[in-house]
């Protein structure tokens, strides 16, 4: 009883560790959050974070089950480049609230591609489709459907509540 309390303390303890010396290098502008476990690759340049998965970057916030991050070191930062997010993908970008199964970020053209039970959901709509590419520096927006399944827009009332 005692040896598993010790191992379970040790494993906080370094995971605490990890996320203090993430916290202390990272971008002020970028962090990642992770409730259950946050690996650090130092070799590859890259992070997996499992559980409850928070990115933010000077352009979005993301939520997943699962992250893989991979990063450059730039004046002593790490700038993330390639974000990878694996089920119940949230990503909430100005007004809008894109929704997946998979998605993935490359910081190099600013594009976020989401699959799989894909949504984007502003104040006034909602469309639905199996993937989207969302180009965030010319505020671009592709949605496709696949096979026969076909395209949702719902138009939604600003004053639901009058």
């Amino acid at each position: 009883m005692k040896e598993t309390w010790n191992l379970s303390f040790i494993n906080k303890l370094l995971y605490l560790v990890l996320y203090l010396f993430f916290f202390s290098k990272a971008n002020a502008e970028s962090y990642v959050k992770a409730g259950e476990s946050l690996i650090w690759d130092s070799e590859n340049k890259s992070y997996t974070a499992n559980g409850s998965v928070e990115f933010k970057n000077d352009r979005f916030v993301a939520y997943a089950d699962k992250m893989i991050a991979n990063y450059i070191e730039e004046k002593n930062d790490e700038v993330f480049t390639i974000i990878e997010l694996f089920n119940n993908v949230v990503i909430k970008f100005e007004e809008e609230t894109f929704k997946g199964n998979y998605a993935i970020y490359t910081r190099d053209d600013n594009i976020i591609k989401l699959t799989g039970d894909v949504s984007i959901e502003s104040p006034s709509r909602l469309l639905t489709g199996s993937e989207l590419i969302a180009d965030i520096d010319n505020n671009k927006r592709i949605l496709n459907s696949s096979n026969n399944e076909p395209l949702v827009e719902v138009l939604l009332e600003n004053n639901a509540d009058n």
